[in-house]
This record gives structure tokens, sequence and C-alpha cells, in this order.
């Protein structure tokens, strides 16, 4: 039901939250590794596996029985650097005991000299309610092709006939605790 502007501003958020909507916190930590493709001319650098810490925020609904949607907003230090992605589509599948699996897809911003800018997706599992309220999770997660536009006086100087960007995927299994609310 709407409401008409003369009602109080926070009636929308006053009362309880409907059965099966939450919103959850998550921290843990990456092992991680990045792939940059500099120049066409040049062989791609792999990174070895390193680790990190991980953030996310997020909010999820019940649409049946066994099935969520959800969104989520979340932070990575990747080699002393940010990497923001967000879930925008995050599905949750619910077994009838503590396990659920979950997909998702959305978008990564990598803060690089000049930023680059990929396809996220990723999938996992997660054990419910380790205690009340405390979710534990392990996902793989992909940023594929972050393209980073090289038109800074320090880059390299691409061939004429090559498109001047460099390319950017990072690769990373994600441990973490997520308290709902």
């Amino acid at each position: 039901l709407l409401h008409g502007g003369d009602d109080d501003e926070t009636a929308a958020f006053a009362g309880p939250r409907p059965e099966g909507d939450e919103l959850y916190v998550s921290a843990g930590a990456d092992h991680y590794r990045t792939v940059a493709n500099i120049l066409i001319t040049q062989p791609r650098v792999t990174s070895k596996y390193s680790t990190g810490p991980y953030i996310a925020l997020g909010a999820r609904r019940r649409v049946s029985e066994h099935q969520d949607l959800g969104v989520a907003v979340e932070a990575d230090d990747i080699s002393g650097r940010t990497l923001l992605s967000v879930r925008m589509l995050d599905y949750r599948y619910r077994f009838n005991w503590p396990l659920a699996v979950n997909v998702f897809a959305g978008a990564s911003r990598y803060a690089l000299a000049t930023p680059a800018y990929g396809v996220y997706v990723g999938g996992g599992l997660q054990w419910r309610n380790v205690l009340p309220g405390w979710d534990v999770g392990l996902d793989y997660r992909e940023v594929l092709y972050a393209e980073r536009e090289r038109d800074l006086a320090t880059d390299p100087e691409p061939l004429q006939t090559v498109k001047p960007d460099s390319f950017y995927s990072i690769s990373s299994w994600t441990l973490s605790i997520s308290r709902k609310f």
C-alpha cells in the first residue's frame, strides 16, 4: 500500500521485515591470482597465488520454498589494489538441510592507474546457521577480462594496428563468515 505525502517519513521503515527477507554482512579472506595481458606483443603475466581480505554487504529475498534471489556489493584487496564487485544477480538454492549452493553474475572495477572494468561470475557453497544467524561460505569467483585503457604517459606504446587496452583476469577462492539481520 502506498502512503500519502502527509504521512510520517519514517512510517515506510517501521514494522517487521517480511518473512524470508534478510540483510547480511560478510567478512573473510581471498586466495587469488591475477593474469595481466598488457600488450599483444608480450606474453601474459600470471601472478603467484596470494591472500587478501574480503568484505561484502548484501540483501536477499526468499522467492520459493528453496530459492532466494539477492544482490551484493563486495570489496577485495588484490595485490594492494581495490577490487569492487557487484553481484547484480545472486541466486541461492537452499536444501532441506543446512547446505545451500549459489551462482552469481555482475560487474567489477579493479583500481589500477586507470580503472579496469569487467564481467564478474562465480558460485559456491554455504553452510547456513552454523550458529544462529551466522553462515559460512566458500565461493569461487572470476573477474573476466577487465579492460583498462592505456592512455597514461607511463603506459607502454601500443602498435598502431592494435587497440590500446590492457586486460586483467582475477581468479579467487573466498572463505567467509556472514551475519544475517
